[in-house]
């Protein structure tokens, strides 16, 4: 696309408001040609209204340096007082329907015609003389086609293409080339609103029909046509901004909130009403999985209030709070624009009971009531597969027949939905596990630093990944800060308060230590019971698995009505299903893949009869294994049983090789424990043996390595408690408890946060602790020189942070530490630990009174302001342009010069 496709006439037989519109984009075209010839700072002013952009085509043509050209110019900007209607301009005619007035009667078809096409053949003319040496950063080509400059402000600009709306871009060459041009803005505050609502309308307006003027200090006008299932809607709606900023729509009845606008769009009680009829068709066929294994049990469940561990971040002040709590605290929050997207990641072992509490929070926002509270949306990767995030969305949004994926993105923005991602591990399982942040880009960039979204995942493996992606993706456009909700086990007396209600006994106190480990989640907390009360003839484990085994078995019968596998061949079938899926990283496997399992398993090949049955078990469709029938384990706790079942039925050097492939979870370590020490009395500790050695040789060695996670996990649970000396090399974990009694060594390992008991020293080297919580030991627990890997230290009085106060925190003498190096490791910690963006004001690298950096003010401002120099100076951080309502502000970025302090 060239300058003259930009800017030639419309058919016509266009309407005439479409042709008004266009006269001012040939004004913009025209005013960015004259700034592009200009080869130097500009007095343009961005985004611009008609007369704007009239009159700078006027004050501004002498750059053409042409006499012709600069006479062509004069003409297209004196266009808008041609006269076409009785006794009106293109000018008047323009700001009366755009300000609310009625359609001009006998509107002169042919020469508002003229006017379009006269400034075409000027325009095209003006370019083809010559003058403009080079066309960026004024009109770049996004998608092949050559778009306009509509606005500009410091972190991203936004180009107009002929026929698309306004696209956002965020590329630093194009950016750096316009702040060097200096361009103006005008009303900031009024001219980004007015471009929000375009960016909220596309959701729901007929394309091409939203038409904008911003022209303080008068309301912002907008005429657009709202899409709906009987067609389009004309509508006028006008917009303007309190003193103290408030968004406010001017409806029928008076001033609203701007959200206001959007829900009376979307059609807010019928959305609500069609997201709950959803939203219960998914509690209907979650229940009937738990009522197939567990009967009428389930039900009382719901009394027993979970737990989660909330990290510091916007939400709370860190600490334990029930979800219930937290998602209020998520509600309470969800339309307060901090500059950046929050993120919440739950994470918690399979069968924690993530689902149940997201889809009752869902449920709970969507309850009735005419209140803008924001609602859930619900997606989940239980029922459908897809390839991408992007298609979920989609697909959830239009199912309600009043969204669309665009819409729901804009209500996000507003604070009017929360999206909520339930299994995103298991969503992102076959292309991108390894890199999360490719599935959740495309959603956090339309998001724009907005809004509200709730990932769950079952290990902390996914949100590790995804926030070690987010470390190291220097150009995404739009981090979010990310917070981390760990579902808490159930503690004794959760247990207490379920079997309280239930015909059982509480926990029978002769179960072993390891089977009562186990009794922290809701699924084998029901499992137990219902175990319990029934007439037990086989040990909990097998119970559990028998139950499972039951349910499928009933649909694998021949034409005679017999059973074509008995319990041990389906399950020898199923330990294979879960070696292959977890292999592959995927959730689910093909229906050649699930035959393929079966042969392994049985060692011959299926009959057919055996083959056509098979596939009874097949209960959905991939779009990855391209309209497949795929197989996946009605819930997780089952598919992380059948994987400790697959390990413990394996030959060591089998084990060892599966396990040093997979990174398993806490759960599914503590399975394999139980079955191997039920079967044999003994614990795993040769397995473990044989994975350290395993690890210990990689070369060269990364300790994102999934044998890393396997050994810690299975490390934890035999030698985590003990008493005596124990030692391991090169585990990574999120949490590790050390407990009983003797000295710990943690070689070359990586633990976000470790706790320490009584009665255990911990010797680390060459290991990195996030966190270290000594707040039920002492100072004398930690022995040699640990503390210098060591980012924050948790004591019984206080929490510390960089090495000079965590040497103060154990009573070592800090004598020789040099202030400014004191300081900057301080700081290197505080950066390191930080969950998101650290952004500060571009001129003094201030944060904002209200931010989470607020530790740098600790040392004070100078301090703060002479480290963020130095590592400036040094490479060590970047500033990224950043765009944020009030003051400029910037975004630090570490580079891969940034030095780890605890290697010091």
């Amino acid at each position: 696309m060239t300058i003259s496709d930009l800017v030639a006439a419309p058919a016509r037989e266009r309407e005439p408001l479409k042709t008004l519109a266009h006269v001012e984009f040939q004004l913009r075209v025209l005013g960015l040609l004259c700034a592009a010839a200009a080869e130097g700072r500009t007095k343009l002013m961005t985004p611009g209204s008609l007369d704007a952009w009239s009159n700078y085509v006027r004050l501004n043509r002498s750059a053409l340096r042409c006499g012709t050209c600069e006479v062509a110019a004069l003409d297209v900007a004196e266009s808008i007082d041609v006269e076409v209607a009785s006794g009106t301009s293109v000018r008047r005619m323009r700001n009366q329907v755009f300000h609310g007035g009625p359609d001009p009667e006998k509107v002169d078809l042919g020469a508002l015609y003229r006017v379009v096409s006269d400034n075409a053949e000027r325009i095209v003319g003006i370019y083809a003389h010559g003058h403009i040496p080079r066309l960026e950063p004024f009109f770049i080509e996004i998608d092949g086609e050559l778009a306009a400059l509509n606005d500009y402000s410091e972190g991203s600009a936004t180009y107009w293409p002929r026929k698309a709306p306004a696209t956002d871009i965020a590329q630093p060459h194009v950016l750096d080339r316009l702040q060097k041009l200096e361009p103006q803005g005008g009303d900031r505050q009024l001219e980004s609103f007015a471009l929000d609502i375009q960016r909220d309308l596309r959701g729901f307006a007929q394309r091409d029909s939203v038409q904008t003027l911003v022209d303080p200090p008068h309301p912002i006008v907008v005429r657009w046509e709202l899409r709906t299932s009987g067609g389009t809607i004309p509508r006028v709606d006008h917009f303007r901004l309190q003193l103290d900023g408030a968004r406010v729509w001017q409806s029928e009845s008076g001033p609203r909130p701007y959200k206001a606008f959007l829900a009376d769009i979307c059609n807010w009680p019928l959305l609500k009403e069609r997201l709950l009829e959803e939203l219960e068709e998914q509690v209907r066929l979650e229940s009937v999985v738990s009522e197939e294994l567990f009967g009428d049990l389930r039900r009382s469940v719901p009394d027993v209030p979970a737990l989660v561990r909330v990290a510091d971040g916007p939400i709370g002040d860190g600490g334990d709070l029930t979800i219930a709590r937290a998602c209020e605290q998520i509600t309470a929050m969800s339309d307060t624009y901090r500059g950046y997207t929050t993120l919440i990641t739950l994470t918690g072992e399979a069968g924690s009971g993530k689902t149940y509490s997201l889809l009752q929070y869902a449920r709970e926002s969507l309850a009735a009531g005419d209140e803008l509270t924001p609602l859930a949306i619900y997606i989940s990767s239980s029922r459908e597969s897809a390839n991408s995030l992007d298609t979920l969305l989609d697909n959830r949004a239009k199912s309600t027949l009043l969204l669309s994926k665009t819409s729901a993105l804009a209500l996000c923005r507003a604070g009017l939905a929360i999206l909520v991602i339930d299994g995103f591990d298991e969503m992102l399982g076959f292309r991108t596990y390894d890199n999360p942040l490719s599935g959740l880009k495309p959603i956090l960039d339309e998001l724009r630093g907005r809004g509200t979204v709730i990932l769950s995942a079952r290990s902390s493996y996914a949100e590790a990944r995804l926030r070690q992606s987010l470390e190291t993706q220097a150009a995404m456009d739009w981090p979010p800060y990310v917070v981390a909700f760990e579902l808490l086990p159930w503690r004794e007396e959760q247990l207490r308060k379920l079997t309280s209600r239930l015909p059982v006994e509480s926990a029978d106190r002769t179960l072993s230590p390891q089977l009562r480990q186990l009794l922290t989640t809701p699924f084998f907390c029901l499992a137990y019971a219902a175990w319990a009360r029934s007439t037990p003839q086989l040990q909990f484990l097998e119970f559990v698995v028998d139950r499972y085994l039951q349910r499928e078995r009933g649909k694998l019968r021949g034409p005679d009505g017999t059973e074509l596998f008995d319990t041990e061949a389906l399950a020898a079938i199923f330990c294979e299903v879960a070696d292959l899926s977890a292999r592959k990283v995927i959730p689910e496997v093909s229906e050649e893949d699930l035959g393929f399992a079966a042969e392994v398993a049985l060692g011959r090949e299926l009959a057919n009869p055996e083959k056509r049955r098979l596939g009874s078990l097949c209960g959905m469709s991939a779009e990855w294994s391209e309209d497949e029938s795929s197989f996946r384990f009605t819930h997780l706790a089952i598919a992380e049983h059948f994987l400790a079942m697959q390990i413990a039925r394996l030959t060591s050097d089998q084990a060892t090789s599966l396990l040093f492939s997979v990174p398993i979870s806490a759960l599914c370590a503590q399975l394999i424990v139980s079955i191997l020490q039920t079967r044999s009395g003994d614990t795993p500790t040769d397995l473990i043996a044989s994975l350290q050695e395993r690890v210990a040789s990689l070369e060269p060695y990364d300790d994102s390595h999934p044998g890393t996670i396997s050994l810690g996990e299975l490390w934890a649970k035999v030698h985590g408690v003990g008493d005596g000396d124990r030692a391991v090399r090169r585990i990574r974990m999120e949490n590790l408890e050390l407990g009983g009694s003797g000295r710990v060594s943690l070689h070359e390992s990586r633990i976000e946060t470790l706790a320490v008991g009584p009665g255990v020293e911990l010797h680390l080297t060459a290991s990195h602790v996030d966190r270290l919580d000594l707040s039920k030991s002492t100072a004398a627990a930690l022995r040699g020189d640990s503390y210098k890997q060591v980012l924050e230290l948790l004591t019984r009085s206080e929490l510390a942070v960089g090495t000079s106060r965590i040497m103060g925190a154990l009573g070592i003498e800090n004598d020789t530490v040099d202030s400014v190096s004191e300081i900057d490791n301080y700081f290197k910690s505080q950066i390191i630990l930080a969950r998101g963006p650290i952004i500060v004001h571009a001129r003094n690298y201030s944060p904002e009174a209200d931010s989470r950096a607020g530790w740098a003010m600790n040392y004070g401002l100078p301090a703060w302001q002479g480290f963020v120099r130095r590592m400036l100076e040094e490479g060590k951080l970047t500033l990224e342009k950043v765009t944020a309502s009030g003051r400029r502000k910037v975004r630090l970025r570490r580079t891969e010069k940034f030095d780890d302090p605890t290697n010091q």
